[in-house]
């Protein structure tokens, strides 16, 4: 993936602060002359069961949070008037218009984003006995993953309505969760999607009270920091993380082909209509 330049949001700006790399030109504002924590600093199998004969399975990855710092040379536009003492707060000032603190990340092809990253700044501090004036930044971000800022939105038409479904990702470098959307066509006592047609090494599997109707509109994501589970019955929203069934292992999304399997079948076909699916490449770097 390259990388031309960098710009930071807050939360409630609409306005980014635009960072040139090395390369930049001469009216670049602010330059990145050293950058870290963008590649994955150490990647963790998560684990989920064990089996008496199979041994431990791991079906996920993820990182700790990342910390991105970032060493800035400040270039202050002496032709407006702006000093050194100016330029540095308007950096300050990106840190400080909501209660949140919260920063976008993103990083920039040309004038295309290709990934993105959320945290808060948690040092400003001055490099002193630089050639120019420096600051250096740090961003910790407890959802490590860098993300595309645009989702892949996968609609009834490119869904099977039968086994396997397969939902494929050729931009992704690193595995991510999905939102999912289904509405039901018959009345189902459960709901499962596992790794294959029989013998399973993983199954999700919902078991609500009173099963679903016709017309239940069932919503899942296993996005990170944003699991959910409920039911939209006709404008009331029924949550279902406690109906979870105990040894289920949200299912997520690796590079490549995956393949689903859905138990909730009649002569072959769901017993759902799929509304879409959607998910956010993700990568361990850039």
């Amino acid at each position: 993936m390259r990388v031309t330049s960098i710009a930071l949001y807050s939360d409630t700006t609409e306005e980014p602060i635009t960072f040139g790399l090395g390369d930049a030109d001469r009216s670049t504002q602010y330059v990145v002359r050293a950058i870290t924590g963008l590649d994955a600093e150490e990647i963790i199998p998560k684990f989920y069961a064990s089996g008496l004969e199979t041994g431990p399975k791991y079906y996920d990855f993820g990182l700790k949070p990342r910390d991105i710092v970032m060493r800035i040379v400040l270039e202050p536009r002496f032709q407006v008037n702006e000093s050194i003492a100016d330029a540095r707060d308007e950096l300050y000032r990106l840190i400080s218009p909501s209660r949140t603190g919260l920063i976008t990340i993103q990083f920039l092809s040309g004038g295309t984003t290709v990934a993105h990253a959320k945290g808060h700044v948690v040092k400003f501090e001055a490099v002193h006995f630089a050639a120019k004036p420096e600051v250096q930044l740090t961003i910790r971000c407890d959802d490590p993953m860098l993300k595309a800022i645009n989702p892949v939105l996968l609609g009834p038409g490119e869904l099977s309505q039968s086994n396997p479904v397969i939902i494929p990702d050729s931009i992704s470098t690193a595995p991510h969760g999905f939102h999912m959307h289904v509405v039901f066509t018959q009345s189902s006592l459960t709901f499962t999607i596992q790794d294959k047609n029989a013998d399973p090494e993983w199954l999700f599997q919902l078991v609500p009270n009173g099963g679903f109707l016709v017309g239940d509109e069932l919503h899942i994501s296993s996005d990170f920091a944003e699991n959910h589970l409920y039911i939209d019955r006709g404008g009331s929203i029924i949550h279902l993380v406690d109906r979870l069934q105990p040894g289920s292992v949200w299912p997520i999304v690796f590079p490549g082909a995956n393949y689903f399997y859905i138990l909730e079948v009649s002569d072959g076909v769901f017993l759902f209509d799929w509304i879409d699916f959607e998910y956010y490449p993700a990568y361990w770097g850039v």
